[in-house]
């Protein structure tokens, strides 16, 4: 029997004894069969309503609205902002604002109180600290200790006088902040300690994104201040556990007993823990993924960390901190690590942290003019410390001026980092609703600051040079091979040698794949920036090579063009279907630019050059491929109808009669090739 008919019949029997069953219910319970609902054609449709009421007011169905909302109100910000330079973090951070009684509460109370209810909070604080541990483990597992270990004395001089100086104004400013946003029960001690490192931190994880998309990873002001800012995150969290270890004991043998605990902790994570990690991780260096045993030993041994600074009422993310510190040596398995976690807590749990920041934020509080002067002086006084301390530190190095402004700005980057310590702050009672909400403004201005600066500083320092007018009768097209496969823009960098043979080439490559391992990526750069000067060397012509690691093709792609201004935008694709989605997703801004061409290549590039057809009616193609010198050897006459790009265009059609195609100008001309 053929498989469609037995499942029809299979279906058919099922149908036939529920029926048979379900009608003899009827005689057997007649008061009680519950099939009444069958029989009533009643239209009323209030219980549908009432269900749906009833599930969203269910703690889980609550608790699935709020994270909907937030991953979308996220989302949707850090794709606005990203037209303006800013990391995705920033408009993560503004989401938060916006859910919380800022904005959501103030202009819809209503909606927000129905949303936020004070009863679902706990849940969602939970959530929101399980998303910073394993944030916190990420973190600990990116720190580069060949990097932190003598390598660069400059960086790790630049690191702590970027605490010192912030940690001493910020212990100024707690005394005149003291009287006025004290809590009734903090200390002076306690409470000037933590304003001091609330004002010394940096963030890694942004400063990092925006050292990468600004490709500053190959300059000596990025690698400075990359390095600094991973030994500023190590120097800052011990220094907090200090600070909450001395703050929270009642008497100096206290203190001594948490500090002790803490050292053992430290020394034999680092002995014993670690060279047991790092002797198993040995054996399965082949393997692709993690053993689930392993991981599950991962998992225990961050959650037992965790817990243990907890219980040393120092905190869990230290702990976490910690465990990812100690693993972190081992490159390969680090990467498989952060396979498995990264894009769950950075993607998924980390926005509701930022909405829970949010919710404790009040804007509104702020109501006087005395108080919003405190909030400009604490902005000014957190620049004058992060900035003028790493500034003036690199001068005194004898860094340019150029690389110690990009330090200062760089490290003058706060983020998500400042708000973790701000929220264990306000957790512990250091600080109060007023004061957290104008430090909370403060790591945002001084976060949204640092993309827009560092563009001004490479604009001032940039060297000039000097723009040859395009004309005519140009021989030596600038050609922009843009891709993201790195397979791929090795083949377009072949085809194009072949085809032009005179043009100038630079390889855009765009990771949307990047993640907190840095030196994975560097890697990976590594290795296609030696293809390209292999491909380079071998023909004989220069090949400029950059790159930028952005969640937003589009702008790194649209800011790379009016930078380097090319004649033709290459394209490319493995096949016909990967195509279609480039296809759908290229900006109509490119397709309708008049100062360049488009072309896109479809298929694999073989040991050969494929032949390629094109209509020599054509004339303006024609001119444009005699103007750049164009190999016609591989080129065969064919008649073809040509539109202009639309759902009607020979471009959709093309894939019915062909697999690989170029694309040029004016009326977007497709040149067709063999297999």
């Amino acid at each position: 029997m053929k498989p469609r008919n037995l499942y029809i019949t299979i279906l058919l029997i099922f149908i036939v004894c529920i029926i048979l069953v379900y009608n003899q219910a009827l005689e057997l319970f007649p008061n009680n069969h519950g099939l009444g609902i069958f029989f009533n054609l009643n239209t009323d449709t209030k219980g549908f309503f009432i269900a749906i009421e009833h599930s969203i007011n269910d703690a889980i169905g609550k608790l699935l609205l709020q994270i909907l909302v937030i991953l979308s109100t996220a989302k949707a910000l850090s794709y606005i902002l990203s037209y303006f330079k800013s990391p995705s973090v920033i408009g993560e951070m503004v989401s938060g604002l916006l859910l919380g009684p800022s904005f959501l509460g103030l202009f819809f109370p209503e909606f927000y109180h129905f949303l936020f209810p004070e009863s679902s909070l706990i849940t969602l604080k939970l959530l929101s600290q399980i998303g910073l541990i394993l944030f916190m483990f990420l973190i600990g597992l990116e720190t580069n200790w060949n990097n932190l270990h003598g390598k660069l004395h400059s960086a790790i001089v630049i690191s702590h006088a970027s605490i010192i100086v912030p940690f001493l104004l910020g212990i100024f400013l707690s005394v005149y902040l003291f009287e006025q946003l004290s809590l009734n029960h903090v200390t002076f001690l306690g409470f000037s300690l933590f304003i001091g490192i609330a004002m010394s931190i940096t963030a890694f994880p942004v400063l990092a994104r925006i050292i990468q998309e600004k490709n500053l990873m190959n300059e000596r002001s990025g690698l400075i201040a990359i390095t600094s800012a991973a030994a500023d995150d190590v120097t800052a969290w011990l220094l907090l556990a200090l600070i909450i270890g001395i703050t929270a004991s009642t008497s100096v043998v206290s203190v001594l007993l948490n500090l002790l605990s803490i050292v053992i902790f430290l020394v034999l994570s680092f002995t014993i823990v670690r060279k047991t990690f790092l002797t198993t991780f040995q054996k399965y260096l082949d393997y692709k993924f993690l053993p689930k045993f392993l991981f599950f030993s991962i998992l225990i041994w961050l959650t037992f960390s965790s817990l243990f600074t907890e219980m040393m009422g120092i905190h869990s993310l230290f702990g976490a901190f910690v465990a990812g510190t100690v693993l972190s040596p081992h490159l390969k398995i680090r990467e498989r690590i952060f396979l498995r976690l990264e894009d769950f807590s950075t993607v998924y749990l980390l926005p509701i942290f930022f909405a829970y920041s949010g919710l404790k934020t009040e804007i509104g509080l702020l109501n006087s003019f005395h108080l919003i002067l405190l909030t400009v002086l604490i902005i000014s006084v957190a620049i004058l410390g992060k900035f003028g301390g790493s500034f003036i530190t690199a001068r005194l190095l004898g860094e340019s001026w150029k690389d110690s402004l990009v330090i200062g700005v760089l490290m003058n980057t706060r983020g998500l980092m400042e708000l973790v310590i701000l929220n264990i702050g306000y957790e512990l009672g250091f600080i109060g609703a007023e004061l957290f909400t104008m430090m909370v403004i403060m790591a945002l201005v001084t976060t949204f600051m640092t993309s827009p600066l560092i563009s001004l500083i490479q604009k001032i320092f940039q060297p000039k040079e000097i723009n040859f007018n395009k004309t005519s009768n140009l021989k030596d097209p600038k050609i922009l091979i843009s891709f993201a496969r790195p397979s791929t823009g090795i083949n377009l960098t072949k085809l194009v040698f072949s085809l032009f043979p005179n043009s100038m080439i630079e390889c855009f490559h765009v990771n949307q794949n990047f993640n907190f391992d840095i030196e994975k990526g560097q890697n990976e750069m590594a290795v296609l920036y030696e293809n390209l000067r292999l491909i380079s060397e071998n023909e004989n012509k220069n090949i400029e090579f950059k790159y930028s690691l952005s969640e937003y093709f589009e702008t790194a792609l649209y800011d790379e063009i009016k930078t380097y201004q090319p004649d033709l935008l290459l394209f490319g694709s493995s096949s016909q279907e990967n195509w279609k989605e480039i296809y759908n997703q290229i900006p109509k801004r490119f397709l309708s630019n008049p100062d360049f061409n488009l072309a896109v290549f479809v298929g694999e590039l073989r040991d050969t050059i494929p032949n390629f057809y094109f209509d020599s009616k054509d004339t303006k193609l024609v001119s444009i491929l005699e103007e750049w010198n164009f190999n016609f050897n591989h080129m065969q006459e064919i008649n073809l109808d040509f539109g202009i790009l639309s759902e009607e265009s020979v471009i959709l059609k093309s894939f019915h009669e062909s697999e690989e195609l170029i694309l040029g100008k004016g009326n977007y001309l497709i040149l067709v090739s063999q297999r």
